[in-house]
């Protein structure tokens, strides 16, 4: 019996391209890489999806696409029903529609004659890319409470070029299963997954020397009772007051990293009799600690995702508003935002636990002082943004207005200033 919709003597070949790009479909999904956000992740199925869009009829390309993910998803991963049924509806939706897109630009799906077709191509690859992202945004940003825009750009707005630049490799392999078969699509099926596994090793590396640097932290917080969770919670704040300030997701997530690794460079034995000091260092003992930034940015930079913005916020979340900072002495907007940022959580942890010299501030009197401070070691703009900020409030538990004091008050001599001093 031939295959439906061909003649008898194209139908084997189309059951051995269904049967081909349903295994390499198979191994793609079961090669995915986790994306880190939420429970999201990427594959190179979308190769033999699209494939199969171009070679075949449309319930051929759905098929391929539905029962490689509902084989996975069901006997491998043993997801719960609801995210089997939503993981498979999406894959077959964006098949479907990626079809539909390249017939209606005149595209032929064909498996005894390649026709290339540019704009039908494209058009499929954009399709479908759309329909799976925004279908797995909306989901993950339901799932896990989160914001569509920011979740959805942080997930894939930096793979969009990338999108664009693949949509050929698809039409490859539909042209390589026309002319040699079987043998076509195994020639561009192991080079793919080659790079897939370095690209694998490369991003396991990258996260073995994220976790040593956060090692390194709770390393440098174990040396003081007192400084016990300080970059974690600075690194929650500086997520709060970019998300508030208007950055987008990946620019929010660099300045949390940054927040995060922003005094790693105090590992060093050099800093160790300093931190530990009760009484005030001497000037000398401060230049020494003043270091710190620049060493913590070399650390950084040794990871070569975290070089670029990371790296500068971590090296420049010292520098004052007024250029009265270090190591540069930057001042206003030649400051890095991650920076700025930086400076405004690294001081609101300061000021809102527990020191040796003092007892914790409530946050109304912390964001007080960031208004006294304003424009002189903090960001104008940032410091607005704090003292509305209802999320940071619901950190602190606190639903309170915080009064704005008068321009030009001054009610806390020392606190501001010096809280993130070093």
């Amino acid at each position: 019996m031939g295959a439906w919709g061909y003649e008898w003597e194209s139908s084997a070949k189309v059951l051995n391209g269904v049967i081909a790009l349903l295994a390499l479909g198979l191994a793609a999904k079961l090669s995915a890489v986790s994306l880190n956000v939420g429970s999201a992740t990427f594959s190179i199925a979308f190769i033999p999806f699209l494939a199969s869009a171009f070679l075949f009829d449309p319930i051929w390309a759905m098929l391929i696409a539905g029962a490689s993910e509902l084989t996975v998803e069901t006997l491998v991963k043993k997801k719960p029903a609801i995210k089997i049924a939503f993981n498979t509806l999406k894959e077959v939706l964006a098949v479907a529609v990626a079809s539909t897109v390249f017939h209606y630009l005149g595209g032929t799906p064909s498996v005894t004659e390649f026709t290339l077709a540019p704009i039908a191509i494209l058009g499929a690859s954009v399709a479908y890319s759309l329909v799976d992202s925004l279908a797995v945004g909306l989901a993950v940003s339901v799932s896990e409470g989160l914001a569509f825009g920011p979740t959805w750009s942080r997930m894939y707005s930096g793979t969009l070029v990338y999108d664009l630049f693949a949509s050929p490799i698809p039409a490859l392999l539909a042209y390589l299963y026309v002319e040699l078969q079987l043998v076509g699509v195994v020639a561009l099926a192991a080079p793919l997954f080659v790079v897939r596994h370095v690209y694998l090793m490369n991003l396991r590396l990258e996260q073995t020397s994220r976790d040593l640097l956060d090692l390194m932290v709770k390393a440098i917080e174990a040396r003081d009772p007192y400084t016990s969770g300080h970059s974690q919670r600075v690194a929650q704040y500086a997520r709060v007051v970019a998300k508030d300030a208007g950055l987008h997701g990946r620019q929010v997530d660099q300045v949390a990293t940054a927040a995060l690794l922003h005094d790693v460079g105090k590992i060093y034995e050099d800093y160790a009799p300093l931190l530990r000091k009760e009484g005030k260092l001497t000037p000398e003992e401060r230049t020494v600690l003043q270091t710190h930034p620049v060493r913590s940015a070399e650390l950084v930079a040794t990871i070569s995702s975290l070089k670029g913005p990371v790296e500068q916020a971590v090296r420049y979340h010292h520098e004052n508003y007024n250029g009265t900072g270090y190591p540069k002495g930057l001042a206003g907007e030649d400051i890095p935002i991650g920076a700025r940022i930086i400076m405004i959580a690294d001081t609101l942890d300061a000021m809102t636990t527990d020191r040796p010299y003092r007892k914790a501030l409530p946050l109304e009197r912390a964001l007080l002082e960031f208004h006294e401070y304003s424009g002189i070691q903090f960001d104008p703009r940032l410091v607005t943004v704090v003292g509305r900020s209802a999320a940071l409030r619901r950190l602190f538990g606190h639903y309170v207005e915080t009064p704005v004091p008068a321009p030009g008050s001054r009610r806390i001599s020392q606190a501001g200033a010096a809280a993130a001093s070093v």
